[in-house]
């Protein structure tokens, strides 16, 4: 039999109606869902590209304004976020701290619905990791103990972590004659203002948050000094 092919009309080839590529067309748009986590410093803005038709914040240490490309601003906190139709589809958030402080969150953004299931998975979404603040005893004549909450922090084996808050100070004296006191932050002697005493050759736990120090009135500090935080992976 003659070997006949199919010649595509003029109109048709003109018009695009007629794929003469033999190629598989091309996805408009990857729909994909992501995890974003940063930290935004006092009055800043971040702008974070991305497409997505939703947005939710997992965890935020405080407030935040958030607007999608083409909306406004408005506020949101830990565990709220937004929903909106497919036609207003958005290409980049904009994020503003209006706070006093910096803010650590975590955002997850796209296409789909996000699953929360934080009363489950809590323990492995938020781990709790050590701080080496002060790690060698007699390396220092004072430690300063900042409130490292809503920082990049590296834990004792090097990880790299955004810290949430601070659980607790853990301070081992390893000194057998000497009290250390734990006291307000940037004291420059040993017995100013002070919230404990840790006796000799003992550890103390304390659960709070803020800033401290402990000075041995110009003698090295025999002990080690950490903070446990809850944090996010960076």
């Amino acid at each position: 039999m003659p070997n006949y092919q199919f010649q595509p009309p003029p109109v048709a080839s003109n018009t695009n109606r007629v794929n003469t590529s033999r190629q598989a067309p091309v996805s408009q748009r990857a729909r994909g869902s992501l995890r974003y986590a940063n930290i935004i410093q006092p009055g800043a803005t971040l702008q974070v590209p991305c497409f997505g038709t939703q947005f939710y914040f997992r965890t935020a240490t405080s407030d935040l304004f958030v607007r999608p490309n083409g909306g406004v601003f408005s506020q949101y906190g830990a565990g709220e976020g937004l929903q909106l139709d497919e036609v207003n589809t958005f290409s980049m958030l904009e994020i503003r701290n209006q706070n006093a402080t910096a803010i650590v969150f975590e955002l997850f953004v796209g296409f789909q619905e996000f699953i929360d299931n934080k009363l489950i998975l809590a323990s492995s979404l938020y781990p709790q990791v050590a701080y080496p603040t002060y790690p060698t005893a007699n390396a220092a004549t004072t430690v300063d103990i900042p409130d490292l909450s809503a920082t990049k922090i590296t834990d004792i084996n090097g990880g790299q972590w955004y810290a949430l808050y601070r659980v607790a100070i853990i301070v081992s004296n390893l000194d057998t004659g000497v009290t250390l006191l734990l006291q307000e932050s940037g004291s420059v002697i040993s017995n100013g203002p002070a919230i404990c005493g840790i006796q000799p050759a003992t550890a103390f736990r304390y659960d709070a948050s803020g800033d401290y120090s402990i000075n041995n009135g110009g003698g090295n500090i025999n002990a080690i000094v950490s903070e446990i935080y809850t944090v996010i992976a960076a």
